[in-house]
């Protein structure tokens, strides 16, 4: 199943990469038919916001430039003409996990769908997914961290209700 996962994400991405601004994730790239038949359709909110923060990254070049930086053995022994690569399997280091502690700055209603959210630090978060969430509060205090693929999340601390973010300012 994990097989048949990777080959449809990886087969997405052979056809051309999208401008920055139009953010493909798996629901947009594949088919109905496809989702169900990779279990991608019975995957949890959680995980298609992973699988679709990893797209992201993989779509910014990041996979690429790890695989770039992996050494290139030049044996002797080997033909002149070609250097033998080490396998792809070498992975990045993980990344050391960020937590912001803020407000939102005045009146927050909760979240519509492209929901813009100005902290009180002075950093502005737009909302990734389009989820709705309706709520009245003032100044709430914040959590935004990243999970470990790399995305980012926002909870109201008062409320355990978070949401996926992406940074605006």
């Amino acid at each position: 199943m994990k097989n048949i996962l990777l080959y449809c994400v990886v087969t997405a991405f052979s056809l051309p990469l999208y401008a920055a601004d139009n953010q493909p994730n798996i629901e947009t790239l594949m088919t109905a038919e496809e989702l169900r038949a990779t279990g991608v359709g019975e995957l949890s909110e959680t995980q298609i916001e992973a699988l679709n923060a990893w797209l992201e990254r993989y779509r910014d070049d990041e996979v690429t430039a790890a695989i770039a930086e992996v050494p290139v053995d030049t044996d002797s022994t080997a033909s002149s003409n070609t250097a033998q690569q080490q396998p792809l399997d070498v992975y990045p280091p993980p990344r050391e996990r960020i937590i912001i502690d803020t407000r939102i700055d005045g009146e927050f209603n909760g979240w519509t769908g492209r929901t813009r959210f100005v902290m009180q630090n002075g950093q502005v978060w737009e909302q990734r997914r389009g989820r709705r969430w309706k709520i009245s509060l003032d100044s709430p205090e914040v959590r935004l961290s990243q999970n470990f693929l790399g995305a980012w999340e926002m909870e109201v601390i008062s409320e355990g209700r978070s949401i996926g973010v992406r940074r605006i300012r």
